[in-house]
């Protein structure tokens, strides 16, 4: 059996978890008003050095898989594929992307993925969450939140938490992998992203879903994207609808 220790912040405090069979860290934003935005995980699984990253509202259903050989994708479930997009929203097979492991940003530091929340998606009622959520205060208008997934290198010296001196990062928590690699999440506040000019594009809709659908209140999206250092980057935003 496999046992790792996760460090969760808290409060400012630190606090080890053990986990059998893989090492996660639950995470999300909150306004301290009783709302939230999108809430993740990042994991890995028992003797393996493969990290994954998911958006827990999806149910495991889509998620990012940073693969050890260097070789990352974002992808449908087959099941999730064969049962709701297989036909329906353009997609030939059920990977959204593939692309290699960026190159490091410095020596033994790879910045894997970026998770950007404007301050104003955070409008979901936090309700009940299920799980251990290390919950992250909200960007001040009108800036946003930047979470940064990065892995750093075996015997890569690290002073409190990766860009905590060049960028002003605060630790969410981290855990080691198997090969010595040790995997952080870490948030910043940041500019407010610039979506007003979105890749045009058809609308699909997954199978047994239609215009209807849109008609709910607080619908939230996740906009795909990649940066220039070779990350990519998921926007969280709410969808605003046109009154007209």
């Amino acid at each position: 059996m496999w046992y790792c220790t996760v460090e969760l912040q808290r409060s400012n405090k630190f606090v080890a978890k053990k986990i059998m069979a893989e090492c996660s860290i639950r995470f999300g934003i909150i306004d301290g008003e009783g709302h939230r935005a999108s809430t993740w995980k990042l994991w890995t699984r028992t003797g393996v050095s493969d990290v994954y990253l998911a958006c827990r509202a999806l149910g495991g259903k889509l998620k990012a898989s940073l693969h050890e050989s260097g070789s990352w994708h974002i992808a449908y479930t087959r099941k999730t594929f064969k049962e709701k997009v297989d036909g329906a929203a353009n997609q030939s097979d059920r990977f959204i992307e593939k692309w290699p492991r960026p190159k490091p940003i410095s020596k033994g530091v790879t910045l894997a993925y970026r998770i950007v929340t404007p301050w104003s998606s955070v409008t979901s009622s936090i309700g009940k969450v299920k799980g251990n959520i290390i919950w992250i205060p909200n960007a001040p208008k009108p800036e946003a939140t930047e979470i940064d997934v990065i892995i750093t290198a075996r015997n890569t010296p690290v002073t409190g938490c990766p860009g905590k001196r060049s960028m002003g990062t605060s630790l969410v928590g981290s855990f080691q992998l198997k090969n010595g690699e040790t995997v952080w999440v870490v948030y910043r506040v940041t500019d407010m992203p610039d979506l007003s000019s979105p890749t045009k594009g058809n609308v699909r809709f997954y199978k047994g879903m239609g215009p209807q659908d849109l008609e709910s209140d607080n619908l939230r999206t996740l906009v795909f994207g990649h940066e220039q250092d070779g990350s990519r980057v998921i926007y969280d935003c709410v969808v605003q609808r046109d009154p007209d």
